[in-house]
């Protein structure tokens, strides 16, 4: 059951391979899902075990029930002010029920660091044939064509797509990953173990170069974020003050004396062609937001009525060089609050900050075992801040994108919460590979 869970997480872009069952629409990966699903619940009814993880003492202590079971309910209730409730519970199934099924399964089945490994091995296989597909396209062809510079005529430039339609979708996939593969690189060298290092070394390198062949911009930023971040956690107290003296000084040579600089502020000030669309979409959703502020657009509403708000964008001369309108606002934020309500949005961020609390104590914990000169693992550390250092490359990516609504980054989002949860009983101080 476990090899199983493990390929649902190496197979997660099969979301669009598309099926009809009995007229209903699904995909492999749904399919994949409930499949596991229906056989851990027949054999937990079997083996009369009704202690399910997510309900343990651990979790209802620190809300994670609860808060769950709200994100269900809101995501719920938000069916039902949809403008096409069909699709919209199917959006539910697939963006919320699907995702905390195997969320579940998860926290039942994950129980020691080799587990865990293992999950970060499956994933980096999916992060491995992503990459050398985008790597492909740049070898041989493929991808899409995309508006680059706020200027007239606008220049088409190429972007690599992996097996995504979009190129967004994948840095949205790959960037929190590599934060992940960090973590597993450095605690290989501190295990002295070289394989698996150089292998999530290579992994992070190929990653890397197929979010730059996307130009996934917004990809990139959380990655700078998310590494910065990293080093501040894991990084001594003499070591923090050097490493943030070099960043403001790199910062303020990018910002101000590079060839750069002409291609940064552009991007700072969103007064590129990128920045200017979504300045666009969001003028519209506030206006959306505004006639609708406590339930929103209702689950999937956001597409179907957002034309009723969003004005054409045009070129200084007047011209209109763009009608189209998205699936969801470039923000996941705005995209929460226009699809779930209000409501929605509060029950987003109560499960981030409830996710750094969890990972805040634990670290707390090691660096008081660190202070008080006690033997302390340190790639626990290194696990910890890389699994904090992942939401954080999501939450800043999700700024300028959505980094939620898309069934692989749905269960990638509670794969990476999940991760946290199963490391909240790993003594710190112990030899053992238990968690």
């Amino acid at each position: 059951m476990k090899w199983f869970l493990f390929l649902i997480l190496a197979s997660l872009p099969t979301y669009q391979i598309r099926l009809r069952i009995f007229g209903l629409p699904t995909t492999l990966l749904e399919i994949m899902i409930l499949i596991l699903f229906a056989y851990w619940f027949i054999n937990k009814i079997k083996d009369q075990k009704s202690n399910i993880k997510i309900t343990s003492q651990n979790c209802k202590r620190n809300n994670w029930f609860w808060l769950i079971l709200l994100w269900l309910l809101v995501s719920l209730i938000a069916v039902f002010f949809s403008p096409d409730q069909w699709l919209a519970l199917g959006h539910w199934r697939a963006y919320f029920l699907e995702p905390i099924l195997l969320l579940i399964i998860f926290l039942d089945l994950i129980k020691t660091k080799k587990d865990l490994n293992f999950v970060f091995f499956f994933l980096s296989f999916s992060a491995l044939y992503i990459s050398l597909w985008a790597i492909g396209q740049k070898i041989f062809g493929g991808g899409m064509l995309s508006l680059e510079a706020w200027q007239y005529p606008l220049k088409p430039i190429w972007r690599a797509t992996g097996p995504f339609p979009q190129s967004n979708f994948l840095g949205l996939y790959l960037s929190p990953l590599i934060l992940l593969f960090l973590g597993q690189f450095l605690e290989g060298l501190k295990d002295k173990k070289f394989p698996p290092s150089i292998y999530y070394f290579f992994i992070s390198v190929l990653s890397i170069l197929a979010i730059i062949f996307a130009r996934s911009e917004g990809a990139i930023l959380g990655i700078v974020v998310g590494l910065i971040f990293y080093f501040l956690i894991i990084l001594r107290k003499n070591q923090k003050l050097i490493f943030i003296l070099v960043l403001l000084s790199t910062f303020y040579f990018l910002l101000f004396f590079s060839p750069w600089q002409s291609y940064l502020w552009p991007k700072i000030t969103f007064q590129d062609l990128s920045g200017q669309l979504r300045l666009n979409i969001w003028q519209g959703v506030f206006k959306l937001l505004k006639e609708r502020p406590i339930f929103g657009a209702g689950l999937r509403g956001y597409q179907k009525l957002i034309p009723l708000y969003q004005k054409p964008l045009t070129l200084p001369t007047g011209e209109i060089i763009s009608k189209e309108t998205h699936p969801y606002p470039h923000n996941l934020f705005l995209a929460l609050w226009s699809e779930l309500g209000i409501f929605g949005l509060i029950t987003f961020l109560m499960i981030i900050l409830n996710f750094f609390q969890i990972g805040f104590q634990k670290l707390f914990e090691i660096w008081n075992l660190e202070m008080g000169n006690l033997k302390s693992r340190q790639h626990n550390k290194l696990l910890i801040a890389s699994i904090l250092s992942a939401v954080i490359v999501i939450l800043i990516h999700s700024l300028v994108d959505t980094s939620y609504f898309k069934n692989d980054l749905a269960i990638l989002f509670w794969i990476i919460i999940g991760s946290l949860l199963v490391t909240k009983n790993l003594d710190f101080s112990a030899k053992s590979e238990k968690i």
